[in-house]
């Protein structure tokens, strides 16, 4: 009888195990991790490219990370007053996506303002194939990618509708991000600010919005107003010239279902001596 009480026991005890490990799903958690970059655009919009970038996407890549959020400054734009010409702004396009390619993660690119020709983001569409505004689901969490390229111009009505249609449409999202160029808010110190960021703040504390995300300014500082942080994931360095040990070239974040991480990464690139490959249209330096 106790033999096979035991039995009987053990049976039923692996059976629950089963069935709990068959119910059981990562999303439960709510845990997402992503990894933040920008401003990788090349020293000069006539000729090269960011010579150190695919060293950090290649650091990028050993994170694991799924998902890459670039938040704008993949060239250096402009217009004819300038001297920049169409075929300029092509290159640099063509060569951030070659070297994308090292990239081990999906990558979704914002426009900043460096990232428009003559005013315009019509090129950055066509060969990036992002839209200025959109947004996906990532694991448990909803990613906003908003338009927000100037600091100084207003939102876009048609663009401020589609935002609170998709927010309502994902009020019970365990968790949304808003992702940026410019930062909708700021802290105080810092005395800049987009000129709809209140009412945008007024619009995500709504909905379950934990945090707004931006990267046009090139250092790291965050702050939270009524349970929504605001960080500016700002990144530099990506050309030989550049001073890149006093930056960060990306940031590891992680939302683990209450608390958000945000840990900056300086890449340890190679010595300047380094001979980067050239690409199709990139003559050999003498």
């Amino acid at each position: 009888m106790d033999t096979l009480y035991l039995k009987t026991l053990s049976f039923v005890t692996a059976l629950i195990v089963c069935l709990s490990c068959a119910s059981y799903d990562p999303r439960d958690t709510h845990e997402v991790q992503c990894i933040v970059t920008g401003n990788t655009y090349p020293a000069s919009p006539f000729s090269g490219y960011p010579e150190k970038l695919e060293f950090a996407f290649s650091a990028m890549s050993r994170e694991n990370a799924a998902l890459v959020i670039h938040t704008g400054n993949i060239i250096q734009g402009g217009g004819p007053e300038q001297g920049i010409t169409e075929q300029d702004i092509v290159r640099q396009l063509r060569k951030f996506i070659e070297q994308r390619k090292s990239l081990n993660a999906v990558m979704h690119v914002l426009i900043g303002e460096r990232d428009l020709y003559r005013g315009s983001y019509d090129l950055f569409r066509r060969y990036i194939g992002h839209p200025p505004y959109y947004s996906f689901n990532f694991g448990s969490a909803h990613i906003v990618i908003l338009y927000l390229p100037n600091p100084h111009y207003r939102i876009d009505p048609t663009q401020m509708r589609w935002l609170r249609r998709d927010l309502e449409r994902h009020r019970r999202s365990p968790a949304i991000f808003v992702f940026t160029h410019f930062p909708t808010l700021t802290a105080p110190s810092v005395g800049v600010r987009h000129p709809d960021g209140e009412q945008l703040h007024d619009l995500f504390v709504r909905y379950p919005v934990k945090a707004v995300i931006s990267g046009s300014l090139k250092n790291l500082y965050e702050f939270e107003k009524d349970g929504i942080r605001y960080v500016n994931a700002g990144c530099f360095g990506f050309n030989y010239e550049d001073w890149h040990w006093n930056f960060n070239q990306y940031y590891v974040m992680r939302y683990d279902g209450t608390h958000l991480f945000v840990k900056g990464v300086k890449v340890n690139f190679p010595p300047n001596t380094y001979k980067p490959k050239l690409y199709k249209d990139e003559p050999e330096k003498k």
